[in-house]
């Protein structure tokens, strides 16, 4: 082979190797490839939160309420009662809005739940009194204070508080939600809000409410309770067994009514909602709040049904100051303070 024509042929590759570079730089501009994605575990929800539908365990179904009947309450009287809170694992702590209490015990009262490291749930007050204005003023009022014990931070806000027990209609319930939520949602610049609050599950109740409700809520919300004080510890155990029916249905109500599935909270549950402190300092002899085996029975189904239904979250009723407390008038942790501790750290930090 001459050297002209071998130049040629050299020249030829060369140039064909130029123009394979210069497509393959064009192509990669033009058509990238997706870049290598490194998959991590989804963080479980936190004190900013916002509340999604998850596969994992909830940490925020580990919550409870705290009662704040007067300034006498545990949780703002004892740091070792909010220490007793951390240790207990409590994530999320609901707590109520009333007129009688002053605008300083309730600030003790949101530090102290900043003070146990939870996520702080209002119950504001809703549909129940006719005084509008006051109503308006006692939730600015509580929502003024959130806003500075905890100003970078998700604060839950359940508008109501069982108003369908003391009387007052869905419609009418929805009626307030729709006139006062809109003004109340502009002072919350980390709420969401919460409806409606039923004192039991009530398919007709969540209906009504998701089809008429304006603004959406954020979440969904009713109270559980299994039976009465009156009641054998066969029947409470037995109708823990309707819990994953009543969550069940509420989700295909959301699909039939707005199409989107919303977190469930269950923001009040224990197994007698009648159960109460008496005149001699005790609660009603029913033969199960002091009754170690039925407790410990009871508090562990109830907490395994909320997790294996995927509950977002949800606030045993209640802390202390209560007939079924989970830390008594000493300072110690009840048998379902024990049960609520040791399933937090089965189901949340695998701890065996």
């Amino acid at each position: 082979m001459d050297r002209r024509r071998l130049a040629i042929i050299l020249f030829g590759v060369a140039a064909l190797l130029v123009v394979g570079v210069v497509g393959l730089v064009v192509a990669q501009a033009l058509f990238p490839s997706k870049p290598t994605v490194v998959v991590t575990p989804t963080a479980v929800p936190t004190q900013a939160a916002t509340p999604t539908a998850t596969s994992t365990v909830s940490p925020l179904i580990f919550g409870t309420n705290m009662g704040l009947f007067d300034e006498h309450d545990q949780v703002v009287t004892s740091t070792d009662v909010q220490d007793t809170m951390k240790k207990l694992h409590v994530q999320i702590v609901r707590m109520p809005t009333r007129s009688n209490l002053s605008d300083a015990l309730d600030m003790q009262a949101a530090q102290a739940i900043k003070n146990v490291g939870a996520v702080p749930l209002i119950a504001l007050r809703g549909s129940q009194s006719p005084n509008i204005p006051q109503v308006i003023a006692d939730d600015t009022r509580m929502i003024n204070i959130m806003n500075q014990v905890f100003p970078d931070t998700t604060v839950y806000y359940e508008f109501g508080n069982e108003d369908d027990l003391n009387g007052v209609k869905i419609a009418d319930y929805i009626a307030r939600w729709n006139q006062l939520v809109p003004q109340l949602k502009k002072l919350t610049p980390h709420g969401k809000w919460i409806g409606p609050v039923s004192f039991e599950y009530s398919h007709k109740n969540l209906t009504q409410f998701l089809e008429q409700a304006s603004p959406r809520p954020d979440a969904i919300s009713w109270h559980e309770y299994t039976c009465s004080y009156k009641s054998n510890q066969d029947k409470c155990l037995a109708n823990l067994e309707k819990w994953p029916d009543h969550i069940k249905d509420a989700h295909q109500v959301m699909q039939d009514t707005i199409h989107a599935d919303l977190p469930v909270m269950i923001t009040e549950w224990n197994y007698a909602s009648d159960q109460s402190i008496q005149s001699n300092g005790k609660p009603f002899d029913d033969g199960m709040w002091d009754n170690e085996a039925f407790m410990k029975q009871w508090t562990t189904r109830a907490i395994r049904i909320l997790v294996e239904n995927k509950v977002f979250a949800s606030m045993q009723y209640s802390v202390t100051n209560t007939a079924i407390p989970m830390i008594d008038n000493s300072g110690s942790i009840t048998t379902q303070g024990t049960t609520f501790q040791s399933l937090y750290e089965q189901d949340v930090t695998n701890k065996k």
